[in-house]
């Protein structure tokens, strides 16, 4: 079974919860890469489309992981997504903040949890990743990032990612494991009834 997390646990790693475009205001440097503009333009065609405009990891007042989302339409000029916009079927991950105090496992549970909100209404997330391999930008994630959180390389166009709902299930059983909900719990399952369990 997966271990429940204490409270004080549930308060350190804060709850993922979806964002609103009255959440996003107050939010002043994890969104600093956007202009004024471009965040009300990113935010307000995402609660039109979908009715969230990402998925946020607070503690206490603080916002330790931001994802905002875009439909294509939205992408801002300029923004690394933009070239050869996106698949009609999918939103695109237009921002993403971690604050450096944020605890492990939290880009992960963004994740999961932006999927549980948008499986049906879109097939996946895509991201354009930073050119180079290890370099973190909040409009450009990079390859290493993405890869890790189970984002998968597209032959076009260059540097493009996707985050595929039909396949994430699979993906994180096969490499995570998670120790409680409200991510996803991964328990191993029961021996047979009968059946001793040998450990090597």
């Amino acid at each position: 079974m997966a271990r429940m997390m204490s409270t004080t646990e549930s308060r350190e790693r804060g709850l993922v919860v979806a964002l609103s475009v009255a959440d996003t205001v107050s939010m002043d440097t994890p969104l600093r890469a956007l202009s004024p503009h471009d965040r009300d333009l990113v935010t307000r065609a995402s609660m039109d489309t979908w009715g969230l405009c990402g998925v946020g990891v607070r503690r206490g007042e603080d916002w330790i992981g931001v994802v905002l989302i875009t439909p294509d339409h939205a992408l801002p000029r300029g923004h690394p997504l933009s070239g050869a916009g996106l698949d009609p079927h999918t939103a695109g991950l237009a921002l993403l903040h971690i604050d450096a105090t944020a605890p492990m496992g939290t880009s992960k549970r963004l994740c999961v949890g932006l999927t549980r909100r948008l499986r049906g209404a879109v097939t996946g997330v895509e991201a354009q990743s930073s050119l180079m391999p290890s370099t973190m930008s909040t409009l450009a994630p990079s390859r290493a990032w993405l890869t890790g959180v189970g984002f998968q390389p597209l032959r076009y166009p260059p540097n493009r990612y996707r985050l595929d709902f039909a396949t994430l299930a699979t993906w994180i059983r096969k490499h995570l494991v998670w120790e409680s909900r409200p991510a996803i719990a991964v328990s191993p399952r029961p021996a047979p009834a009968g059946r001793a369990v040998h450990r090597g």
